[in-house]
């Protein structure tokens, strides 16, 4: 995306204050905003959304592919949801445990630790 001069790059706008984080990082960092849910898109995993809440009561989502790059560690091929081993974290919106399951949809549940740790 070319912006014009006048123009500042916005990662997040909250819809009901205005307020703008220029950057994901200022918008993870901000005291004022709280990750309260996820909702799994099963078909596509960086599909799915965050849920945050901002100062100002607003709630927003963002999807989980606007975070992906923050997690490293190993993504499994295997999906067990509801299987042996699913603690069914996914299956809750505002359930935000990491999941012990080696399932592929368990790097979500990382990327949500990942999130609250800087939040």
């Amino acid at each position: 995306m070319i912006l014009s001069p006048n123009e500042e790059h916005v990662f997040k706008e909250c819809p009901y204050c205005g307020f703008k984080w220029n950057t994901r990082d200022s918008f993870i960092s901000d005291p004022d905003v709280t990750i309260i849910g996820y909702q799994a898109s099963f078909k596509k995993l960086t599909k799915g959304l965050f849920y945050f809440n901002h100062s100002c009561n607003g709630t927003m989502a963002l999807s989980v592919s606007d975070f992906k790059d923050l997690y490293s560690g190993p993504v499994y091929e295997e999906r067990r949801t509801g299987g042996d081993g699913c603690p069914g974290h996914c299956l809750s919106m505002d359930n935000l445990e990491s999941c012990p399951a080696q399932c592929e949809c368990a790097f979500v549940r990382e990327l949500i630790q990942i999130i609250k740790a800087n939040l």
